[in-house]
């Protein structure tokens, strides 16, 4: 993904002094009116696209990232100075479960006739 970003600004993002990464499309180009508008366009392209995610939108690249920083060994405060979290605790919301990686390294419980 990162390499597709530094494609658009290197090739496609139109040539304008506007700070902003994203511009509208079509001239006269100027920054998206709406916060919302970029997370807009890519959860419609991501539903025309089928894909399904747990979130739609920008958040599922935020989401995607950390995640990935977490299955890598990150821990939380790096990957909330990352993503820019103010609070920890607000980044908790990617330890949820895995229940298929835990259930890899999970031992077999021994039944009543076995000792422990």
């Amino acid at each position: 993904m990162g390499e597709s970003l530094l494609d658009y600004l290197q090739h496609s993002r139109p040539e304008w002094s506007y700070p902003e990464v994203f511009l509208t499309s079509r001239a006269p180009y100027r920054p998206l009116q709406y916060s919302t508008a970029l997370s807009e366009i890519i959860a419609r392209r991501m539903r025309s696209a089928g894909i399904t995610a747990p979130t739609c939108g920008a958040h599922a690249f935020r989401h995607g990232f950390a995640s990935r920083m977490l299955e890598q060994g990150h821990c939380l405060k790096s990957i909330a100075d990352m993503i820019g979290h103010r609070s920890i605790q607000t980044t908790f919301i990617y330890t949820k479960v895995d229940f298929q990686a835990l259930n890899q390294v999970a031992l077999d419980w021994p039944g009543p006739e076995e000792e422990l």
